[in-house]
């Protein structure tokens, strides 16, 4: 194509969000029976804002064509490499490299220094670089369970890979939404694996409260912050755990997740797992009733009836925390009339829990917080009182900004962090 004409395709670039503007990333394809969905990951990629280049083994090419992949993503597929040395070049000039689909072929090339393809050299130079490098595994199950897998994928993790587990459905590791996987990626490229070695607990979703047998007390929370959070964090390579009482947002499979019903369930949940362990970070993401139905009726009420129902308070849930976090996070969602009232019910909810930071948030402010992919936010830090305002973001990136937080504030605690 005329080096003067711009490529249809990079209309895209940066329609969901400029994360990734100014960034190259390649995208190694091989050849995998979910190889078509490497071309919606690429788009998601774009969708960031990344400039994409993609190369494909030789026997990706014969699954699908290069061609389509210069239609994603307005740029020239690489198959071979030649005396451009590409692999060099991708290796210098691109933030980092997701092998997707990745075959157990290709893997094994990766983690033991095989370079027989342009996929696996690229990733290797890439790691020699310094550079990002993710995978998303893609073959049958039992070849994922075999014990010279898991050889395998202990290998690239102790190389600082990031792996994005497949999605195990029908006897087959399964390529996962596209979408998700460029979202990871992104976090990824961005941060790295700045909370390896970490322990996240979080929470997210409302939690409900019977009225009878077929009715329910609750609220309007969809659970996607603290679903969010639970993301970020896996992504820049922590062990994540996520207590979630009812949520409208998918749940990724490689979050290790604890479903809850009523405020007392997620209490005694968070209670046992702060029992045997202390987590580095604690973010209290849910929206837990503040208050209970007294007596719930056995059956259920007549519709043609007048009734009276009585509420009383629901235990705190961050209350029933055992072994105290090293960095608490709790969120203040309320009416206010500005931000100083906002900044006041937050430095109110930290001296209540004994919080480390605050998500302070109005909810009688636009359409967006609650059921919302978006929401106005303010950090407070409790123990100077000040703060930082994001204003109106995308809930992921909140989420971003969140845990940038938390970690400054172990390294200020403890350097070695």
């Amino acid at each position: 194509m005329d080096q003067d004409l711009r490529h249809p395709s990079l209309d895209i670039t940066g329609t969901l969000s400029t994360e990734l503007k100014g960034h190259c990333v390649a995208l190694g394809v091989t050849a995998s029976a979910s190889i078509y969905r490497a071309l919606d990951t690429a788009r998601g990629l774009m969708r960031r804002g990344a400039d994409v280049r993609v190369l494909l083994t030789k026997e990706a090419s014969r699954l699908i064509s290069p061609t389509l992949f210069e239609w994603a993503t307005g740029h020239r597929a690489i198959v071979e490499v030649g005396g451009e040395i590409e692999h060099v070049s991708l290796a210098r000039d691109c933030s980092g490299l997701l092998v997707a689909p990745a075959t157990y072929s290709t893997l094994a090339k990766i983690a033991y220094g095989i370079v027989d393809n342009p996929v696996a050299l690229t990733a290797i130079t890439m790691l020699g670089y310094g550079k990002r490098v993710s995978v998303v595994p893609a073959m049958h199950e039992g070849m994922e369970r075999s014990p010279q897998y898991g050889e395998i994928e202990a290998r690239l993790r102790s190389q600082g890979v990031l792996v994005i587990p497949p999605r195990i459905a029908e006897g087959a590791a399964k390529y996962p939404d596209p979408y998700l996987v460029a979202r990871v990626f992104t976090s990824f490229v961005l941060r790295g694996l700045d909370l390896k070695g970490l322990r996240v607990l979080v929470t997210a979703g409302a939690t409900r409260s019977w009225i009878d047998r077929v009715r329910f007390v609750t609220n309007p929370s969809s659970g996607r912050m603290g679903v969010e959070t639970a993301i970020e964090a896996f992504a820049r390579g922590a062990s994540v755990d996520l207590v979630h009482g009812h949520v409208n947002v998918e749940i990724p499979h490689f979050i290790k997740s604890y479903p809850v019903e009523t405020t007392e369930e997620m209490a005694d949940k968070i209670k046992e797992l702060t029992s045997g362990q202390t987590y580095d970070i604690v973010v209290g993401a849910a929206a837990p009733l503040d208050f209970r139905v007294r007596e719930p009726s056995q059956g259920k009420l007549k519709s043609d009836g007048t009734y009276t129902i009585t509420l009383e308070p629901s235990p705190k849930t961050l209350h029933s925390i055992v072994k105290r976090p090293k960095v608490l996070i709790s969120f203040a969602a309320d009416v206010v009339n500005g931000d100083e009232e906002l900044l006041a019910s937050a430095l109110e909810k930290a001296s209540k829990y004994g919080a480390d930071l605050v998500v302070a948030n109005p909810v009688n402010v636009g359409s967006y917080g609650f059921a919302s992919v978006y929401d106005y936010t303010v950090i407070v830090r409790a123990s100077s009182g000040s703060y930082v305002s994001l204003g109106l973001q995308r809930k992921e990136i909140i989420a971003r900004r969140l845990l940038d937080e938390a970690l400054a504030l172990l390294r200020s605690r403890s350097p070695s962090t």
